[in-house]
This record gives C-alpha cells, sequence and structure tokens, in this order.
C-alpha cells in the first residue's frame, strides 16, 4: 500500500509536471507565432511604403519569385535583419537627360503652332484710324499694324478689308513666287561670302535674291503647299526694264501653272548702306524685317486687284504683329503696279535690307511661310 501511494503520488507529480511543461510550450508556441505574424506584416508593410534608404529590407526573403509560394522557411528565416548592411534600399537616382538646344527654324515655328486667325484675333476685331495726314502721305493704324498711304486713294476702306475673310486651301490654290530685281543681295557673313558685282548686288544666285526666294519656296514646300519658283533673272543688264521683263514672266508662269492663288515678287529694300540692318528678335532669333509694298494702279495702268491684294497683305501683317511683333515693317501702298494688277492676292515683299544677313533673310522666310499656313485650310 506504501509503494503503491508512493507511486501514484510520483505520477500526480509528472501528470502536474507535464502540465506545467505543456502550459509553457503553448505559451512559447503563442510567442512564436505572434512573432511570426508581425515579421509578416511588417514585411509587407515595408513593401508598399516608401521607405527610408536606411531602413532595412525585411521583405528579402518574400520577394525571391513571382510565382514562388511561401514556405514555412520563408516565415522563419530572419536573416536579413542581422544582415542589414547588405540590405539598404537604395534611392532610385533620375539620369539627367540634357535637352538639344532647339533650332533657329524650331523657336520660329513654335511660336506660330496650332494658331488660328481665331485664336490669334479672337472675337473683337481693330478699327482702322487716321493718324495724320496731308497732301503726300496717309498714316493709318489698325491696332498695331501701321500703314503708310502715299497714293492718291484715300478713301479706302481698311476696317472692311481688314475684317474681311479669305479662303484658301493648299489642296488647290497654287503659289507662285519670281524676282524682279533677281540681283539684289545682302552683306557678307560667316556662313556666306561672296564679292559683289554692282551696288550691293551679286550675279551668283546662291547669294542674291533667288537664294532667298528658293529658301522660301522650299519652306513653302515642307508645309505641303503647292509652290512654284520662277528663277528667270530680271535685273542682269539694264535694271530700269525689270518690271517690264517680269512681267512677261508672271503671264508665262501663270499659263504654264494653270493659273496661282497668291504671287509674289521677293526683294531687298534697295537702302544701298550696309549699316541699314533692320531686324525683328523671335525669341533670342534675328530675323530680317519684311516690308510690303502695294500698288493701286497707276494714271497709265489700272489696278482691279488692288482691294483684294491689300485684304491679303493686312491679314498676314496683322497676323504678324501677334505671333511675330516687329517682325513688319510700316506698309507702303503706292500708285503704281508692280505687275499686282495681273492675278488676285499679288503681293510684292522686301526682306530685309542691304545691312541683313542672308541667314536673317532666310529665317524671315520661315515666319512668312508660317504666317500663310495660318490662313490656309489643310
Amino acid at each position: 500500500m506504501k509503494v503503491t501511494a508512493v507511486f501514484l503520488g510520483r505520477k500526480k507529480e509528472s501528470i502536474k509536471g507535464l502540465e506545467k511543461t505543456a502550459k509553457k510550450l503553448t505559451k512559447n508556441i503563442s510567442v512564436i507565432i505572434y512573432c511570426t505574424f508581425l515579421v509578416i506584416a511588417f514585411s509587407f508593410f515595408l513593401r508598399y511604403i516608401k521607405i527610408s534608404p536606411k531602413v532595412f529590407n525585411l521583405a528579402t526573403n518574400f520577394r525571391q519569385a513571382e510565382q514562388r509560394k511561401l514556405e514555412l522557411a520563408d516565415f522563419l528565416n530572419i536573416y536579413s535583419i542581422y544582415n542589414k548592411d547588405n540590405y539598404i534600399v537604395a534611392e532610385k537616382i533620375e539620369e539627367k537627360v540634357e535637352e538639344k538646344p532647339k533650332t533657329e527654324f524650331e523657336i520660329i515655328d513654335a511660336e506660330a503652332k496650332d494658331k488660328t486667325e481665331e485664336s490669334v484675333f479672337g472675337v473683337s476685331k481693330a478699327q482702322a484710324v487716321i493718324t495724320s495726314e496731308n497732301k503726300s502721305l496717309q498714316r493709318v493704324s489698325i491696332g498695331n499694324t501701321k500703314l503708310l498711304n502715299y497714293s492718291s486713294k484715300r478713301d479706302i476702306d481698311f476696317t472692311s478689308l481688314a475684317d474681311s475673310s479669305i479662303t484658301l486651301t493648299k489642296a488647290s490654290d497654287k503659289i507662285l513666287l519670281y524676282n524682279t530685281h533677281t540681283s539684289e543681295s545682302y552683306t557678307n557673313s560667316e556662313q556666306y561670302k561672296f564679292s559683289y558685282t554692282g551696288t550691293m548686288r551679286t550675279t551668283d544666285a546662291n547669294y542674291n535674291m533667288l537664294s532667298i526666294a528658293r529658301e522660301f519656296a522650299n519652306n513653302l514646300t515642307s508645309k505641303n503647299f503647292q509652290c512654284v519658283h520662277d528663277t528667270t533673272p530680271h535685273d542682269y543688264g539694264t535694271y530700269t526694264s525689270s518690271y517690264a521683263r517680269s512681267r512677261k514672266t508672271v503671264t508665262n508662269a501663270l499659263v504654264k501653272m494653270g493659273g496661282a492663288s497668291i504671287i509674289v515678287d521677293v526683294h531687298r529694300d534697295a537702302v544701298a548702306d550696309l549699316s541699314y540692318r533692320p531686324v525683328a528678335n523671335i525669341k533670342g532669333v534675328q530675323v530680317a524685317q519684311l516690308m510690303f509694298v502695294m500698288g493701286v494702279g497707276s494714271d497709265t495702268t489700272k489696278n482691279k486687284y488692288y482691294e483684294d491684294n491689300l485684304r491679303l497683305a493686312l491679314k498676314l501683317q496683322q497676323l504678324a504683329d501677334k505671333v511675330y511683333p516687329g517682325l513688319f515693317k510700316p506698309m507702303i501702298i503706292r500708285d503704281s503696279v508692280y505687275n499686282q494688277d495681273l492675278n488676285k492676292y499679288s503681293l510684292l515683299v522686301e526682306v530685309g535690307a542691304t545691312g541683313n544677313t542672308i541667314e536673317e533673310a532666310k529665317l524671315a522666310t520661315r515666319c512668312l511661310t508660317n504666317l500663310l499656313n495660318i490662313i490656309y485650310k489643310d
């Protein structure tokens, strides 16, 4: 009986020990599970937030493969905690890509990009105002656009002309370019060096008005205009008969082309002084100033198209005064013809002067191309 009592006593003590061990083991397992849960939760927390590069990466063990299933070892392996120096999250450094400087053409084009007549002019249109007048000259302002009317016509309705619409399309309305004073040229520059064969003139087509009109034609063609440049020289030899010669050129060219919607005689201001260099600053780009010279007709030759011609010239100059401020000098209107009676929408444009460079003159033709591009419809 005594032995049995001792055995039962020891058994009770063993059971109590086992119970105590079980409780301790259960508590330890709970702690392990709880800690594991915290590690997992913290790892995913770090995965989905932006963390400092100095914080060690606890999620290392859970990023090894997109398709891999998590295993128990992944949960238990917390080696990265103690190896934190090898798992610092580096900040992403964006490489700076240096932008290439814009070309002069790109700067000029950007000023006219996506422009329309409506977006430029808006709803309200400016009224023509006579600022001064005498027997020889009438000064007119239409907003920022300036006109010098030397003609005998003092009843021109500039407001109506400026406010009227013009419909032209690239598919059907061709442009003819020519040069009455073909040999007019500019000053020498680093890029263009040449010898004069007359007073501020040269017969070398690479450096006279043929080169400027050729550049104008190339600019127009690049924007899908239908353009013809007649390269017939007209002032080689007798300068005074230039307009009579160019008149024949225009007449013949219109027959060959089957007609043109716009005709432009490309000139250079005849001021014989290399120090005279009219330029406009277009966002840092030096561009030769332009000037329209318009003829309303003379006593001997009437011009039935003078109002249409003025309408187009005014539209272009008003656009320029908003898109390329300073590009145009005041328009000149005279009791002359300048072959502008041969076709509706005939223009004479002076591209710079003797002091300008060929580069500046060519850039001006880009500006004029963009202005026509605003008026024309695709």
